[in-house]
């Protein structure tokens, strides 16, 4: 009489069985990697979102705290140049007040700047109580000179300082950047009735003070080189209670 033996498993049922869990294998992987990816996209948007919001709340804050105070300017007429919006004068004090948006049409993009009064902590202070009077100039400019990576740029001027402010020469010493990557920078000036494109307060004859609100659109690039915009509006009610501007023209309207 013979044992029969354990007759285990066969060579085809052992390749079957492989085949299966490397099916199985793959697609786990393929889920989990996909998962990665998409964590580290949504890390890196939420990244760069972040970035241009921050620059966007820094603004902001800085039009909130915007002080205009009396100006004493020649009422010529500014003169014009293409594609940039000129003032009366090419340097001015902080103490004295200043709102100046222009509008920057020379290259690819627009590249607007935007220069205003506010008061700010100085710099010696130890603490937030002592501020001066002094004006915040954003700019858009290349981070290196022969770089085409362009970024917004805060500059600080104070009046305790003795400084002049130049919009055309802004001080690399009093400049800090705020966001690598602008493609765009866009402001707009609301005067109580219509959005200008530019707002010149050293020519009293056409603009008030300061606006009653300003829009600014923000667009910088991702990794992908995709550009992302980012657009919000800031109220300034400090500037409800100064006369309306009389402004020559028309709006042109944003597309």
């Amino acid at each position: 009489m013979s044992v029969r033996g354990d007759p285990g498993f066969t060579l085809l049922e052992i390749t079957v069985t492989l085949g299966i869990l490397s099916i199985v294998l793959a697609i786990v992987y393929g889920v989990f990697s996909q998962t990665i990816e998409g964590k580290e996209l949504a890390e890196r948007r939420a990244d760069e979102s972040a970035g241009a919001r921050g620059a966007l709340a820094r603004i902001t804050r800085d039009l909130e705290n915007a002080r205009p105070v009396t100006v004493n300017s020649n009422s010529g007429d500014p003169q014009r140049t293409p594609g940039r919006t000129t003032t009366t004068q090419s340097t001015f004090p902080p103490q004295r007040g200043l709102f100046l948006g222009r509008v920057h049409a020379d290259r690819k993009s627009t590249l607007d700047d935007l220069a205003f009064t506010t008061f700010l902590r100085r710099p010696t202070a130890t603490t937030f109580a002592a501020s001066d009077l002094g004006i915040v100039h954003y700019f858009v400019d290349a981070i290196e000179p022969s770089s085409p990576v362009l970024a917004l740029y805060r500059e600080t001027v104070f009046s305790l300082g003795g400084d002049l402010f130049d919009p055309d020469k802004p001080n690399p010493a009093a400049s800090t950047m705020v966001l690598e990557g602008v493609t765009e920078l866009d402001f707009r000036f609301f005067d109580g009735t219509d959005w200008l494109d530019s707002w010149d307060s050293s020519d009293s004859r056409k603009y008030a003070a300061a606006p009653s609100a300003v829009e600014i659109a923000l667009s910088t690039l991702d990794q992908d080189g995709k550009a992302e915009r980012y657009v919000t509006s800031v109220d300034l009610p400090m500037s409800r209670s100064l006369k309306s501007p009389q402004v020559v023209g028309r709006p042109t309207p944003r597309p």
